[in-house]
């Protein structure tokens, strides 16, 4: 299995660590590693340099995606999809400051659901820690200035 935290980060954040994930993933690998005592200011870190989660805008789109596919469920902040035929099933779970996500079997439902999020905003920044796998769901463009 797969599992992702999806943080929306704020754009002038975003912006200035486009090219500089891995410092990104450093801040949110010590957040979910930290004692009980580190973590109170971690949180604050990590308060700062995201925003809530419009979860209405969420559930909404992702219910406009799904609705009409089979096997699309979904219960308040919980959406899950299964395909049979491509063995893939995800779990997406919106909370106030952070989505979860995960994924078994072929990465199809997964990337479903990352194609909806990175539709709807730019800033939203993924997080695998047991395979050490994160990056932007939408790369910021930069502009390049001679």
């Amino acid at each position: 299995m797969r599992h992702y935290e999806i943080y929306l980060i704020v754009e002038e954040v975003a912006r200035h660590y486009f090219g500089q994930e891995a410092k990104l993933f450093q801040l949110f690998l010590e957040h979910e590693q930290a004692k009980w005592s580190q973590r109170d200011l971690l949180n604050r870190q990590i308060a700062y340099i995201s925003e809530p989660i419009p979860t209405l805008q969420v559930q909404q789109k992702l219910q406009a995606a799904f609705k009409q596919r089979l096997g699309y469920v979904t219960n308040e902040q919980t959406h899950y999809l299964e395909m049979k035929q491509e063995e893939s099933k995800a779990e997406l779970v919106i909370h106030s400051h952070r989505i979860l996500l995960t994924g078994a079997g072929t990465t199809v439902c997964e990337t479903m659901f990352f194609e909806v999020l990175r539709r709807l905003h730019a800033c939203f920044f993924a997080v695998d820690f047991e395979h050490a796998n994160y990056g932007w769901l939408n790369p910021i463009k930069q502009v390049r200035l001679i």
